[in-house]
């Protein structure tokens, strides 16, 4: 799947789908099918599909070039944002603010359904979109694939009850990435978070007040969006955690599948072998997947413990600073022997929080450390397995 850097970038490209689209005022050559280009970090793909449709809808399907050829088993598709200076685009945007949604949404479903019954051939695994095309979670929800939009606004209203139980059921494969005090999408949608309409767990609601698509950063290693640690943030990073955690366990069974798919080939059933093999990876995934959801969990938990330790010692410093405020004739000795006869000690207050918390913190490390073993101890039987069952080797080597 593209990263969230590549999705960012097509979803900058596509706007060239519009023959008339202007870059600061600059004509733009129109993207056409087979186009080649690069996104930021190098990686070449291939235009399949181009879409300039009614309502000002433009969209595309791209995949990765691997070993000098397009991937069509990773096939993206991307729907063009708002172009202001386009009409009909305009237009769509306006009515896009009714409960219904955007007409363009109902372009973009025949656009992806016609790809889907024409090109069988080919795994559309994932769909994007920016502001307006935020539609694109629809598109999503409908023929379910996994969407990811950025400054998205959407009438999570207009979905159907099929599209909106297979949403709520999983948030894990949609993600709108919005700013909290980001006016564009306050303003068409409404759907703050005191908002009245529900987002099924899909908006990381994060710090900041910039709609534009270039206002977002991304891990240079890893593509995936950077979210900056801070407590305004923590809650979406939490659902971006969890979101990645489930699409990559999710993979991690495809792959299975198409594993087991490969071992029974032959048409004679799996072996005895072959059947431990798959469970313990099975198994082993289900460790990882937990071991992974637990560490998101306890490097959250952790920080609300480091910061309750340093409440804690702010609190005992302000209650010194106050009573020195009170009784300045006393000595500091004094003046903790007089808090110390009312309860208020050091101890108490730093102290046993700072213990308390400590213990959680250590528990957590030590729960952590088990998953890991277990992990290992998985592991270790499956390659003492593989080692010594020369026609298993053989079958799994790519």
């Amino acid at each position: 799947m593209a990263t969230e850097e590549q999705l960012k970038d097509l979803n900058e490209i596509v706007y060239s789908v519009d023959p008339n689209f202007k870059d600061n005022g600059k004509p733009v050559k129109q993207l056409e099918k087979n186009t080649i280009f690069e996104t930021t970090d190098k990686q070449r793909f291939k235009v399949l599909s181009v879409k300039d449709g009614d309502y000002g809808f433009q969209g595309m399907a791209v995949a990765p070039i691997v070993n000098g050829t397009p991937d069509i088993s990773q096939v993206t598709v991307v729907a063009a944002g708002t172009y202001p200076d386009d009409g009909r685009d305009f237009k769509a945007a306006l009515k896009g603010m009714s409960p219904n949604g955007s007409p363009q949404d109902d372009v973009a479903l025949k656009y992806v359904g016609d790809l889907i019954s024409d090109h069988p051939d080919w795994t559309i695994n994932q769909l994007s979109g920016y502001s307006q095309s935020a539609y694109m979670l629809k598109v999503g929800a409908h023929f379910q694939i996994p969407a990811t939009v950025f400054s998205g606004w959407f009438q999570y209203r207009s979905l159907t009850p099929a599209e909106e139980k297979f949403m709520k059921e999983n948030p894990h494969l949609f993600l709108n990435y919005r700013q909290k005090n980001d006016d564009v999408t306050l303003w068409n949608d409404f759907n703050t978070r005191f908002g009245n309409s529900d987002d099924f767990g899909t908006i990381v609601w994060l710090d900041g007040n910039s709609h534009k698509l270039n206002s977002w950063t991304f891990d240079k290693k890893t593509g995936q969006l950077k979210i900056s640690d801070s407590l305004g943030n923590s809650e979406g990073a939490m659902i971006q955690a969890s979101h990645f955690l489930m699409r990559g366990f999710l993979t991690q069974l495809t792959m299975l599948d198409q594993l087991k798919a490969k071992l029974t080939a032959s048409g004679g059933g799996l072996s005895k072998n072959e059947k431990i093999y798959l469970d313990d990876q099975q198994a082993l995934l289900a460790v990882n997947t937990g071991r992974a959801a637990y560490q998101n969990a306890m490097a959250n938990a952790i920080k609300v413990y480091q910061n309750a330790i340093t409440d804690a010692e702010d609190i005992w410093q302000e209650t010194l600073r106050e009573a020195r405020s009170q009784i300045e004739v006393l000595s500091d000795n004094e003046m903790k022997d007089s808090l110390s006869a009312i309860g208020a000690t050091e101890q108490r207050i730093v102290g046993e929080p700072t213990e308390f918390f400590q213990q959680k913190i250590n528990k957590a490390k030590t729960m952590d450390e088990t998953f890991e073993s277990l992990a290992k101890e998985i592991k270790s039987k499956i390659d003492k397995m593989v080692q010594t069952d020369q026609q298993l080797a053989q079958q799994l080597k790519p």
